[in-house]
């Protein structure tokens, strides 16, 4: 699903902007990253995290995010050597198995219905030993299952159904926050 115009407004707005890349990095900071790593940033919106990390950290970032709007957006706001942006659907990754060392994915999932499918192609990706990194909002599974009968075309992430797929794609979980309605996880692939 892409964001409606308001939406954009409201997530693109700098200040905004600024916390996402520092969320991002404050995750990354978490574990292990040795320069030239490669990360891989789905839902990357107009690209504020993914040059953040790509600047700061020497990895090879590469940012995708379905709506080819904001993609352009980030290319316009720079590309280098170790940063690039593709239009890409994250229930369809375009990357071979076992392709980045880091996935990340931040507020990008309630965005997406079959927002299950998203995180197993990001799993996919992830090669063993490598990390995913999510943040987004986490539904109690009962309003979740109210929620996807009444609206459709949006995901609703619950707790328990993101450790059931990680565990299903043999993540363990190595660092978990939940604060007012948002999670935070970081698994590494076994």
């Amino acid at each position: 699903m892409r964001m409606s115009v308001l939406e954009k407004t409201l997530v693109n707005r700098s200040g905004h902007t600024r916390k996402v890349a520092a969320r991002a990095m404050n995750l990354l900071n978490r574990i292990d990253h040795p320069a030239g790593s490669r990360y891989l940033d789905v839902g990357c919106g107009v690209g504020a995290a993914a040059r953040e990390i790509s600047t700061t950290s020497q990895l090879h970032v590469t940012g995708v995010d379905v709506d080819p709007k904001q993609i352009h957006a980030a290319q316009v706001a720079g590309e280098s050597s170790n940063l690039h942006f593709q239009v890409m659907d994250a229930t369809r990754l375009e990357f071979g198995d076992g392709e980045f060392d880091i996935v990340a994915s931040s507020m990008a999932t309630h965005h997406i219905p079959n927002w299950e499918r998203a995180i197993s192609e990001m799993a996919r990706v992830l090669r063993r030993g490598g990390y995913l990194i999510y943040s987004d909002f986490a539904f109690w599974p009962w309003l979740a299952r109210i929620a996807r009968r009444i609206i459709r075309f949006v995901g609703f992430p619950t707790s328990n159904a993101l450790d059931s797929l990680a565990a299903d794609a043999g993540l363990v979980k190595v660092y978990q926050s939940a604060v007012a309605g948002k999670t935070e996880a970081i698994w590494i692939k076994q």
